[in-house]
């Protein structure tokens, strides 16, 4: 599994140091809301054979999968375009040498067939996660070119939020990482494209919180408590809930669960309540905002089973996609917008 995967992963069991800048934006118009819109394909990244994450595309019962990407590099997190004419993703394809410690990874994007794939970034610093604003005019990402590893020395990752458009150009910073903090993750625009939601992890093992703020970088407000565990956040299709994986300090020896909570802060609730008795990871609203989808173990007619499930927003009608899954390790999916 890939590095940083394995990185963000572990984010909050790990304390690096960081030091913060300062940044101004100037407000752009904001963009026009594509959603809601009907539930189409599920694209999520798997490992190939080789043990390399590549992206996959499937029918929204998970029927018909087709590899998109391939190479001896790691290609995932991908991100519909809204309206599913493009897919953009990130991957470390560009890296000269995967076995030393600084990261290159790049975002990209390509049609849903996985031809016309083309490089957004610089290949010179780590470019990770994106998501499409509303318009598809833009992609928000985590980056950490203020910072490059090596420039003081041996440094962790530092990454903050960056906006850009969506041919690569007109790069902009949105956050500034505090001194206390330790990196900006998993951006994602608001259905109204006003704002986005990302991931704050701090120094203190096990502490991150979901935080949202304009597109000019203004109004930054934190949206979940530090012991929460929050991460990897998702925008309800009316823009009024978020939906998020989050490992509380109380149970940080579990296998997470999912929260969701109000777009001001208000109504945090654990909506699957696992106890250690199963995982929950990688929420994603269907387009139609009727289903979660996400990844789940669990028993299951009386089997343990560990794939892509949905439940509805309240937690109920849990169940696998595929019936008797077995183990099936489908991970970060995102759920096409066909309008």
């Amino acid at each position: 599994m890939r590095r940083i995967i394995m990185a963000l992963m572990l984010a909050s069991l790990v304390a690096f140091a960081v030091a913060g800048a300062a940044w101004v934006l100037v407000a752009p118009p904001p963009a026009k809301a594509a959603f809601p819109g009907q539930n189409g394909r599920i694209v999520f990244w798997c490992e190939d054979s080789d043990g390399f994450a590549q992206t996959w595309v499937a029918d929204k019962d998970l029927s018909d999968q087709v590899q998109l990407t391939s190479k001896s590099a790691d290609s995932g997190w991908a991100a519909w375009k809204p309206g599913g004419a493009k897919l953009a993703f990130d991957s470390n394809r560009a890296d000269p040498d995967h076995t030393d410690a600084r990261l290159i990874e790049d975002i990209f994007k390509m049609n849903p067939d996985g031809t016309g794939v083309v490089k957004l970034t610089d290949s010179k610093s780590f470019n990770g996660s994106p998501g499409w604003s509303p318009d598809g005019r833009k992609i928000a990402f985590e980056s950490n070119r203020a910072d490059r590893p090596g420039r003081h020395g041996v440094e962790p990752e530092r990454n903050e939020i960056y906006v850009m458009d969506s041919d690569g150009t007109n790069v902009r910073r949105v956050t500034t990482l505090p001194a206390h903090a330790l990196l900006d993750h998993a951006a994602r625009f608001s259905p109204d494209g006003r704002r986005i939601v990302f991931t704050r992890y701090v120094k203190d093992p096990g502490l991150s919180a979901l935080f949202t703020v304009r597109v000019d970088g203004g109004g930054l407000k934190r949206l979940t408590p530090w012991r929460n565990g929050a991460a990897n956040a998702h925008w309800s299709p009316n823009g009024k809930k978020l939906v998020f994986e989050a490992y509380t300090l109380k149970n940080r020896a579990c296998y997470g669960d999912i929260y969701t909570v109000d777009s001001d802060g208000q109504h945090l609730t654990n909506i699957t309540h696992n106890r250690c008795q199963a995982g929950s990871a990688d929420p994603v609203w269907s387009p139609d905002g009727k289903k979660i989808l996400f990844w789940s173990s669990h028993v299951e007619g009386g089997e343990f089973g560990s794939a892509l499930a949905t439940m509805n927003p309240d937690g109920s009608a849990r169940h696998f996609i595929i019936p008797n899954p077995g183990v099936d390790e489908m991970h970060l999916p995102d759920w096409e917008a066909v309008r």
